[in-house]
């Protein structure tokens, strides 16, 4: 492992073009898809779930799962993630039964 003062020295060369050892990766992260009420309703008849089956494999309550889609409130970053597998992998509804 390089030093800071090494590791300094190697930046300032790979901004100045000289050869370095400096390995520069780039990722991109997808958007999160919006969670409308309707978005949310479609999902959940899709994957053939009741308000209180989504609510079980998300963890939150049947009146919040019921909020959601009626647009008195959000899905909170946590149920966003779940909900954007649910939608991408209906076999996703499996692997969540089982936890």
């Amino acid at each position: 492992m390089l030093s800071i003062e090494e590791s300094i020295k190697e930046y300032e060369a790979m901004f100045q073009g000289k050869p370095n050892e400096v390995e520069v990766v780039t990722r991109t992260i997808p958007v999160r898809p919006e969670f409308s009420a309707e978005t949310i309703k479609e999902l959940r008849k899709n994957i053939g779930a009741t308000q209180a089956t989504l609510a079980n494999l998300v963890g939150v309550s049947t009146r919040t799962v019921e909020a959601w889609e009626s647009n008195r409130s959000e899905p909170n970053r946590s149920a966003q993630k779940l909900l954007t597998l649910l939608m991408q992998d209906k076999s996703f509804v499996d692997k969540l039964q089982l936890i």
